[in-house]
């Protein structure tokens, strides 16, 4: 029997989610701020107007396209040092200097340099993130084998990942921090991203050394071949229905968090800067509920709240796309002068902002149960196909359902930004428009619903149960004799 991972070496395992949150963000949320510049940042324009978005696209497909490739050798490592640590220890610290490094081209006004930099550098940061993530997420499904233990062991990843994402918003702050002791603009964000890269590759390093693989892994190198291995993946039956599952529900996400803003200001007629407020809300909510999603798993397992988790999505979507007549049953009455009137802006309706709160409250269950459930079922049935083939291949059940998601993700971004602007005659997007994302998540979400339905969690659960058991019951038959 291998070493079971104690809480405190799975926290410390769990930092490189911290890292992947905090260095992803980066790029997700501050690349096009950068580089998409205004007369008010007093940044300069880097590169053609854009051209950025441009880029990151080029960059998402190629980090889709790596992540089998990367996987399949993960998979056949032979490493005495085993098949995931050494992949995360060489490429950490690249991962977050080319982060960094994409913030840094050599030329200070427009130019095909830059371009050519950019590309460049973004190319070599998704080479690295792939390197070091793909390994990572795998070794996270081979390292808890108890499917109870594993649901928590997630629910502390997840936890990990929700306050990477959290703390990057502190960056515009640390900006200004640096523009007031007298830095300029490019400078001052440069510094403040610098100290962000600093935190995403100590937290990525710590977990790479933490442990001996060796130790707490079963795992040998498996010899199949790329196309083959992801051929196989996919085939899967239960993997297939939690792979369409999750992409659809993904687009569903999509659509609400491009367009969650424009719910805020568009729809409810709110200052743009209370949906930092209804984040707040659905992250601290959302946190406090992990507890509650790891009790009703024991007790009802992963495919009933996964589904309840769904149908809760689309009544709020539908909600948000009844927005008119709920605020309007909620109060029809100006909100009083007080902290949340500044927040809200002038003439704001109490109705719109209870709104706006109950979208915060409401969706905090369901993004703890989505950012829980799946990671664990993938994980699980990674473990199962281990098990029933001898083929350990934990490490292309990631890259099927990166590669999967991520690029449909790219093209449901540009279908976002497209039905927002329905009707425009403006370059605004407008109110039909806004509400019709929420309509659209709204049906995205049935859908993840019913294929959701198709997958068997109980056979796989069991199975790896009865499994584990045997193993320690042979385990404790060793040790008597």
């Amino acid at each position: 029997m291998k070493k079971e991972l104690s809480n405190g070496r799975m926290f410390g395992l769990c930092l490189g989610e911290f890292a992947r949150a905090v260095l992803g963000g980066l790029i997700v949320t501050y690349t096009l701020k950068f580089f998409n510049v205004t007369p008010a940042s007093g940044l300069p324009l880097l590169l053609p107007a854009g051209m950025m978005g441009l880029l990151r696209g080029v960059g998402v497909i190629f980090d889709a396209i790596t992540d089998p490739w990367v996987a399949s050798i993960s998979d056949r490592s032979a490493s005495p040092k085993g098949r995931r640590l050494p992949f995360m220890r060489w490429a950490a610290v690249p991962y977050a200097i080319t982060c960094l490094l994409i913030f840094f081209p050599p030329k200070g006004d427009v130019s095909w340099v830059n371009v050519a930099w950019v590309i460049a550098m973004l190319l070599a940061y998704y080479m690295s993130s792939t390197l070091y993530c793909v390994p990572y997420m795998a070794l996270q499904q081979e390292i808890v084998t108890d499917t109870r233990r594993r649901v928590f062991f997630y629910t502390l990843n997840s936890l990990m990942f929700v306050l990477g994402s959290a703390v990057i918003y502190a960056l515009p702050v640390m900006v200004g921090g640096f523009k007031g002791a007298g830095l300029a603009p490019v400078w001052a964000w440069r510094w403040a991203l610098a100290i962000f890269a600093v935190i995403g590759a100590a937290c990525a390093i710590i977990p790479s050394f933490l442990i001996n693989e060796r130790d707490y892994v079963v795992g040998k190198s498996c010899y199949m071949p790329l196309l083959q291995s992801l051929k196989t993946t996919l085939a899967y039956k239960n993997f297939a229905v939690m792979t369409v599952g999750y992409l659809i529900m993904q687009a569903g996400f999509a659509f609400f968090n491009g367009a969650l803003l424009f719910y805020i200001d568009t729809l409810l007629g709110l200052n743009e800067s209370f949906a930092t407020i209804v984040l707040a809300i659905s992250i601290v909510v959302g946190i406090c509920t992990y507890p509650l999603v790891n009790a009703l798993v024991r007790r009802f397992g992963k495919k009933p709240l996964l589904l309840a988790a769904c149908a809760a999505y689309v009544a709020i979507y539908l909600g948000i796309y009844f927005h008119a007549p709920i605020s309007r049953a909620i109060s029809t009455a100006p909100l009083g002068p007080g902290f949340l009137a500044s927040l809200a802006g002038e003439g704001a309706m109490v109705g719109d902002v209870a709104a706006a709160i109950l979208i915060g409250v409401c969706v905090a269950f369901p993004i703890a149960c989505t950012n829980i459930l799946p990671p664990s079922a993938f994980a699980d049935m990674a473990q199962y196909d281990r098990i029933k083939t001898g083929e350990d291949r934990a490490g292309m059940f990631v890259a099927a359902r990166q590669f999967v998601t991520k690029l449909s993700q790219a093209g449901v971004t540009a279908i976002v930004s497209y039905t927002m602007y329905l009707g425009s005659t403006d370059s605004y997007p407008t109110h039909g428009g806004v509400r019709m994302t929420a309509l659209i998540a709204a049906v995205c979400l049935v859908f993840a619903v019913i294929v959701y339905a198709f997958y068997n969690d109980k056979e796989v659960v069991s199975f790896i149960d009865d499994w584990n058991e045997k193993q320690k019951v042979a385990g404790s038959t060793g040790r008597a004799r």
